[in-house]
């Protein structure tokens, strides 16, 4: 198969393009069509044993090429995965978390199911406030024989 005639773009362009991809993968591949384009890989098997690739895989990409165009191929498809919470969502829950009403793991899981219908389980909310940065709510030590008014009363009477 002739590769040079196939492949639109010339080697200038395959070269600058080639050096402009921050993704390894991407830059392999249009670093495949230049190696077929400048005849330094006379088949696929060839180019796939230059750049370390498997043939199945330059098969893939040489299939994409003719389908979509180089313009498609150098696009990354990864769409990096936020959770199951939207940032509205997400906010209520930090709001509901203010409110003291969350006292362990368990309650913050009924709260998402019963107010968004979302599922966590109990390490999952463990994982969502790591995420998050939600640290723990840890008492304070009280002593036994304190009054339970008695530091309000004690803090009103300083401001006045």
């Amino acid at each position: 198969m002739n590769y040079a005639d196939k492949i639109t773009r010339n080697l200038d362009d395959l070269l600058v393009l080639e050096k402009q991809q921050t993704n390894a993968r991407l830059r392999d591949y249009v670093r495949l069509l230049r190696l077929l384009k400048a005849r330094q890989a006379r088949s696929q098997k060839d180019a796939a044993d230059q750049l370390n690739l498997s043939l199945r895989q330059v098969q893939r990409v040489w299939q994409r090429y003719q389908q979509q165009e180089l313009d498609n191929l150098v696009q990354s498809r990864y769409v990096p995965y936020w959770g199951k919470l939207s940032t509205t969502q997400i906010s209520q829950l930090r709001a509901y978390l203010l409110t003291d009403q969350a006292q362990t793991l368990a309650s913050v899981q009924t709260f998402l199911a019963d107010t968004f219908t979302i599922h966590y389980t109990i390490g999952g909310v463990s994982q969502l406030f790591k995420r998050l940065k939600v640290k723990p709510k840890q008492g304070r030590p009280v002593n036994v024989r304190q009054e339970p008014g008695a530091v309000e009363t004690f803090k009103k009477s300083l401001v006045s």
